[in-house]
């Protein structure tokens, strides 16, 4: 894992250290660059293969190509055994096995390589600059077009900011998708002139022209697989294949551990290839958060090298820390964990293994079973369960954690599709009118979202696996764990997010792997040849803090403080905001989600004002 940035044309070497400063953090063991008038590159290096001989910006025999990269390529060691046959390899970096297959496939490299990647290669023959992503969107890449126009692209937003012609304004239609989704989706970022690379797309620039395409899409479905059986065997096969590629490193690997069946079932099959595995858990004091004692049972019986520990910071100190963290935005509260484990994880390895995907690959939500109950209940009943569980959710003795059933039942008042998007979203368009004034709270991603759900073939749950790798998964859960794990210099390897496993599960319809309504029940077959039924068996509990009470206690006087006196510019309307915090202090609404989508907005809006200030 590392960090790069580059432009198209002249940079002075004042701007390339620039870049490197900031992408220090994603890379501090080595720093390389390269100006030649053409292309000006910088790279900030994370060493984990080959630490002597892998140093960036690298270069092919005869210094005609040049390449930056940000990954790790799991099949390299077979492409190199293809490769050595007809070019002079001078390292034994998974950079350059890149390199000269791209001097052999040109733009059809991306398509060859298993890992998770993020590269530039510069082509002085004709002066073209090549970029692309992984399939699944592991690791981030973003560009511009200067008011020059030239190309300027990095590993991170903060760095393009760093370039005196980047333009800071706010994309309207990307804060409408913030404050609803709690994410923005490429190719928009929350900057309007500052896009991201989608996952499996490459771009190239050539003479002043941009073209970008997608080299990999989710597969389609093939519905003759009908053997639940034998999709548990080959999930389990490739599910080991792809754990056993992230072990691959000359640096130590780790493992995040949760105690919950993703990460339980990773540490299982890892301790296989790697006895005593370096082990990493987060507590709190809250036992209805606090998972240790079930991280320690599946520690103890591995026989890894643990380590634990649990939240003693005060949580405004915690907030202040995570925000500071942040690139662009993404308002899931699963950041604040992260980035905590992250910076004990450092103290003792570099790489960790991740249990992230494994919800979306194998049904593992609850939204999965109401899609699956919503098709079941015939529609002329859909009306009269929507008001039964309305009453019912509003009742005093009524348990409804997180307002589940009151929002299932809502749903079935829409259509299937309407229906997920609503359980997976936070604020409809009335109600953002309340929070962001005039036009901004419109939206365009709206039938976007929709447009994305119906895509594919099979039934609603086969379409909703495809919506959720996607943009869930795309937009959400890997760029924040990226940005969270790097900001302490580790690297996350995501196994669930292996490309050939997702492939395969989205070939085999969602019947297949998602029968009956045992939620994860391919996955829970696979974890009793490993993990005891206490793992097994545990009710669904997300990578959680309690910060919905933090708001309403700890954090009380510091979220009305930040509220108040946040600069929430023109974008986002201030009485609206009190509104709803007062609303959610009263206990009228559970507002958690929106209101710290909100203090991460106006926290990085005001950074991102300074960093162009200073470069002014």
């Amino acid at each position: 894992m590392c960090g790069f940035a580059g432009i198209t044309g002249l940079a002075t070497s004042g701007q390339l250290s620039r870049f490197q400063r900031s992408l220090h953090h994603r890379g501090p063991d080595g720093r390389g660059e390269f100006s030649d008038g053409r292309i000006a590159l910088a790279h900030d290096r994370l060493s984990i293969i080959d630490l002597a001989g892998g140093r960036q910006p690298m270069f092919n025999e005869d210094r005609t190509c040049t390449i930056v990269f940000n990954g790790e390529i799991y099949n390299y060691r077979e492409l190199r055994e293809q490769l050595k046959q007809r070019h002079v390899f001078a390292t034994e970096s998974d950079t350059e096995v890149i390199l000269h297959l791209y001097e052999e496939r040109g733009l059809d490299t991306p398509t060859y390589l298993k890992g998770d990647f993020a590269f530039c290669i510069w082509d002085a023959r004709d002066q073209s600059c090549f970029l692309s992503r992984d399939p699944l969107g592991v690791k981030p890449l973003f560009y511009a077009i200067t008011r020059s126009g030239e190309l300027l692209f990095s590993s991170e937003i903060r760095t393009i900011l760093d370039h005196p012609d980047a333009d800071d304004t706010v994309d309207a239609d990307a804060l409408a998708e913030y404050m609803t989704c709690l994410y923005v989706a490429a190719p928009r970022t929350m900057l309007k002139n500052v896009h991201k690379l989608q996952p499996g797309e490459s771009l190239l620039f050539k003479a002043g022209t941009t073209r970008t395409w997608r080299y990999w899409t989710i597969p389609e479905l093939e519905p003759g697989r009908t053997s639940s059986i034998e999709v548990r065997e080959k999930a389990r096969e490739l599910l080991k294949t792809a754990v056993r590629r992230r072990l691959i490193a000359d640096v130590p690997v780790g493992a995040f551990l949760s105690g919950g069946l993703d990460s339980s079932l990773i540490v299982a099959l890892a301790s296989e290839f790697s006895p005593g595995l370096h082990t990493f858990s987060i507590g709190y004091a809250d036992a209805d958060f606090d998972e240790l004692p079930f991280a320690r049972t599946v520690s103890e019986r591995y026989g890894t090298t643990h380590h634990e520990f649990v939240i003693e910071a005060r949580a405004e100190d915690l907030i202040e820390d995570v925000i500071d963290a942040v690139d662009e935005p993404i308002a899931d509260s699963s950041a604040i964990p992260t980035f905590l484990i992250a910076r004990e994880t450092r103290r003792h390895v570099k790489v960790a293994l991740s249990g992230i995907g494994g919800d979306e690959m194998f049904f593992g939500y609850p939204r999965y079973l109401g899609a699956k109950l919503g098709e079941w209940i015939p529609g002329p009943m859909r009306g009269s369960v929507s008001r039964l569980t309305s009453m019912w959710s509003s009742q005093p003795s009524g348990i409804d954690t997180g307002g589940r059933i009151r929002r299932f039942g809502k749903g079935l008042e829409f259509d299937s599709n309407a229906r997920y998007i609503l359980w997976t979203t936070f604020l409809d368009r009335a109600a953002r009118t309340g929070l962001l004034p005039g036009k901004n709270a419109e939206g365009v991603f709206e039938n976007e979202m929709l447009g994305a759900l119906r895509k594919g073939q099979g039934r609603l749950l086969d379409r909703i696996f495809r919506y959720d790798v996607g943009r869930y998964i795309a937009y959400d859960l890997l760029p924040l764990c990226d940005n969270m794990t790097m900001a302490h210099s580790v690297e996350a390897r995501v196994p669930f997010c292996d490309v050939d496993l997702v492939s395969e599960m989205a070939r085999t319809p969602a019947a297949v792997r998602f029968p009956g309504y045992r939620l994860k029940s391919i996955l829970r077959d696979i974890g009793r040849d490993f993990l005891p039924p206490e793992i097994l068996n545990r009710r669904k509990q997300g990578f959680m803090i309690p910060i919905g009470r933090w708001f309403r206690q700890d954090l009380r006087d510091y979220v009305d403080s930040h509220l108040r006196g946040s600069d929430l510019s023109d974008m986002v309307d201030r009485k609206g905001v009190l509104d709803l915090w007062n609303q959610h202090v009263s206990g009228k609404v559970n507002a958690t989600h929106v209101l710290w989508a909100i203090i991460l907005f106006s926290a990085w809006r005001r950074k991102t004002r300074e960093r162009k200030t200073s470069i002014r």
